[in-house]
């Protein structure tokens, strides 16, 4: 039974991960700057929205790869 869950975790968390290496990929000195002022103004009170954006950008980047893998005909109707 244990392994069967390890098993689960272990496949979900292969599928989660491109999507959510590539969502995090933006976060680079630009954007850290960037949102430096908000941060500033507001402080913590809205780490908490980290965390729906975060999956939400998980859920488009898979959305894209899954287009990126049919073929042209496919997609075209």
């Amino acid at each position: 039974m244990a392994k069967r869950w390890r098993i689960r975790i272990l496949l979900f968390l292969a599928v989660l991960g491109p999507g959510f290496i590539t969502a995090n990929v933006d976060n680079d000195s630009g954007g850290i700057l960037t949102t430096r002022r908000p941060a500033r103004q507001y402080g913590y009170s809205l780490l908490w929205t980290m965390i729906p954006i975060t999956i939400a950008l998980i859920v488009v980047q898979e959305m894209c790869a899954a287009w990126a893998w049919l073929p042209a005909r496919a997609s075209a109707t």
